[in-house]
């Protein structure tokens, strides 16, 4: 009899051991406070959170489905509120970073990142079904504002209907060059259009013959068809296909402007080939000035706006006030999947401003730096998010930053280090000011600006200041503050922030000037000669 106790009692370890796991797993946090309580006859096995949250009714109701049938506690499983003593110390603070890291990562194509979805916050101006439209578009906008987020979103617009849709990953792509380019993705284009289209066929009840499609490409990869003939033979496969399924094809291609800068027309002008005149459209994502979609001189490319149209997601500091309202959007919608709403108990009306302010309006650089100072909060036992924890936050940012740049720019990279360098100097060592004014030309400052402009490292407040005389006209840009704050902090630098939302015109005028031949010939030499 003893024995039989004994067994009981290591098999409800063991159940309860596999409710907690298949809890914490869903919420992403470890260590969750739990107690066994009898109700009647039957055990109950409750989880201590700070508060109810939808996030831990959908990791109820999804634990419950994956625990065994003879588990005693299926169906036995709740949650005991207990108050927490602060947010950033809370239960819900952990599964909050959880969710931040999960809707921040970067995801391949064909994987998901699973578990618990915050609602969804709508674009400023319905770029998603803009996208979704059988038309072809060019989106462009700086890192991390979301580029990515709007071709998820424009797909799942497309698989409520009978669209077939592809979507590639161009960093895949990004080593090579001419011929082998070419190949490459005209051949995942063909197999990935070719499964999206079985798929659609099987959705829709409707015979797909897909096989055609695939033969091309292997005829491709092969080099039986050759690289001449392949948007003619691709076409005519597409074209049955969206006349047998009734519908649109869609191919993505996002983060375009890792493709070697003058490969892109080229790459382009077969893309479009192969899908003009098939009821196929392009979508290609990059950034601004890392873009090449048409070369004049060939003639080849995407032309604007006959070919394609933009779609531009920038919410920069020119208008401060909706740059700061969707962020504040965003971080709503993620507190309350944890039972908060954004106030003084988790954030101060300051240290969100000062946030949002040092992000310029890019949600990912937002959320991953909200992210960072949570964590800093909770290690410095502070009651909420003070300002001191985003500052630290801001100034570890700059090293993520950087290397984005190198990512982006590639062989590039050394020209925008130098003269980010030299803006640094400009504006932080002698005149003590975060901001500067480039002449609204084509010089090769400005050109250089706009790229660190796309990569986050400065940020656009106003674009047309006339600080000397009519006709002349300049562009105002603030530095990045993860360049003179937290461990990089400055000292007795004056920051432009907009006083009621709007900067003064006698303000912007007094700024330092990036001067002509600024960035002088030497600077590929790599010697960094102060202007």
């Amino acid at each position: 009899m003893r024995y039989d106790i004994m067994t009981t009692e290591i098999n409800d370890d063991r159940s309860a051991e596999e409710a907690i796991a298949a809890f914490e797993r869903e919420i992403g946090v470890t260590g969750v406070p739990n107690s066994r309580i009898l109700v009647g006859n039957r055990e109950f096995l409750k989880f201590a959170v700070g508060r109810e949250a939808p996030l831990y009714s959908y990791a109820l109701y999804e634990s419950q489905k994956r625990l065994s049938d003879n588990n005693p506690f299926k169906g036995a499983i709740a949650l005991a509120p207990i108050k927490a003593k602060s947010f950033p110390a809370s239960i819900e603070a952990s599964a909050l970073l959880t969710l931040l890291t999960r809707s921040t990562r970067e995801v391949s194509q064909g994987t998901s990142i699973g578990g618990y979805s915050v609602p969804y916050v709508p674009f400023q101006r319905r770029e998603d079904h803009q996208l979704a439209q059988p038309a072809s578009h060019i989106v462009r906008g700086r890192r991390g504002v979301g580029k990515s987020t709007l071709i998820r979103r424009a797909t799942e617009l497309l698989s409520e209907t009978l669209s077939i849709v592809s979507v590639l990953d161009m960093q895949t792509y990004s080593t090579l060059t001419g011929d082998d380019l070419i190949r490459e993705v005209l051949y995942d284009m063909c197999t990935s259009l070719a499964s999206a289209a079985q798929e659609v066929g099987f959705r829709a009840h409707a015979a797909v013959d897909a096989q055609p499609l695939m033969s091309i490409a292997a005829d491709i990869a092969s080099g039986a068809t050759s690289l001449d003939r392949a948007p003619v033979a691709i076409k005519r496969a597409l074209a049955q296909l969206t006349k047998t399924l009734k519908s649109n094809a869609f191919l993505f291609l996002d983060d375009f402007h890792l493709v070697e800068h003058e490969c892109q027309p080229v790459l382009l002008h077969t893309l479009n080939a192969a899908l003009k005149g098939a009821n196929g459209w392009l979508k290609v994502a990059g950034l601004s000035s890392l873009l090449n979609v048409y070369s004049p001189s060939t003639r080849k490319g995407l032309q604007v706006p006959g070919d394609a149209q933009y779609v531009s997601l920038d919410l920069t500091l020119e208008n401060p006030e909706a740059a700061e309202a969707h962020l504040r959007a965003i971080l709503e919608g993620f507190l309350k999947a944890v039972g908060y709403n954004l106030g003084n108990s988790v954030i101060p009306d300051a240290a969100f401003r000062r946030l949002a302010w040092a992000n310029a309006g890019v949600p990912r650089d937002f959320l991953q730096m909200f992210g960072r100072s949570l964590e800093h909060a909770n290690r410095n036992r502070h009651a909420t998010v003070t300002l001191s924890d985003v500052n630290v936050a801001i100034g570890e940012f700059g090293q993520q930053k950087m290397d984005d740049l190198q990512r982006d720019a590639r062989n590039e990279a050394g020209t925008l280090r130098l003269m980010l360098s030299r803006l640094e100097n400009l504006c932080l060592d002698d005149n003590k000011i975060n901001a500067f004014l480039v002449r609204s030309d084509d010089s090769q400052e400005r050109l250089i600006v706009q790229v660190l402009s796309d990569l986050r490292m400065v940020h656009l407040i106003h674009q047309s200041i006339t600080p000397r005389k009519a006709g002349e006209r300049f562009e105002a840009f603030i530095l990045d503050y993860s360049l003179f704050t937290g461990f990089r902090r400055r000292p007795n630098v004056k920051e432009m922030i907009p006083k009621e939302l709007q900067f003064k015109a006698s303000d912007l005028r007094a700024l330092p000037k990036v001067p002509d031949g600024f960035f002088a010939a030497d600077a590929t030499t790599g010697e960094d000669a102060k202007a």
